[in-house]
């Protein structure tokens, strides 16, 4: 017996709002062990409404952010900014990428190039592979920012007030 192919949560992009809701959900439930009433709860509304917003796709803004929040997943924020044709870069921690990071980054670069080299042979999904460029970007924005920021000298959060200036 095969063991079921674990789902590579960030490399999905979502195409519809009423998707990037579902998918934010599924996250929340396979890698978390949330269910609807408790991802309800953390949302600040009640099962009943959780569904009526997943089954419609159509949730008020007021309430994306505690549901991204409560889900851990920020789907229906990158559908929109992908939609409006942005990158959505994660804020830089100023940390060292992994050796383990970079080897995963290094495939998924590889793996694009590939369909991308196989769009050109005429096979493929071209809206799919858009999508994955659009992921490898963001991931390589990341770095960027992280490169930056490891150059930046550190500075001392010492927010007790100078004497000189009162």
């Amino acid at each position: 017996m095969t063991k079921p192919k674990r789902r590579q949560w960030g490399r999905i992009v979502a195409r519809s709002l009423p998707e990037a809701l579902q998918l934010c959900k599924e996250h929340a439930q396979a890698t978390r062990q949330m269910s609807v009433p408790r991802i309800a709860d953390r949302t600040g509304i009640s099962t009943d409404m959780l569904y009526k917003h997943l089954g419609s796709g159509d949730m008020p803004t007021s309430l994306l952010i505690p549901y991204m929040a409560a889900t851990g997943r920020e789907y229906p924020l990158m559908y929109m900014a992908h939609s409006l044709d942005k990158l959505i870069v994660d804020m830089p921690k100023g940390k060292k990428p992994s050796s383990s990071n970079l080897t995963h980054l290094n495939q998924f670069a590889n793996q694009v190039i590939g369909m991308v080299m196989q769009l050109e042979e005429g096979a493929g999904n071209a809206q799919y592979v858009a999508e994955q460029i659009v992921l490898l970007m963001q991931q390589l924005a990341y770095q960027k920012l992280e490169a930056e920021k490891l150059d930046e000298p550190q500075t001392s959060f010492d927010l007790s007030p100078d004497p000189e200036r009162l």
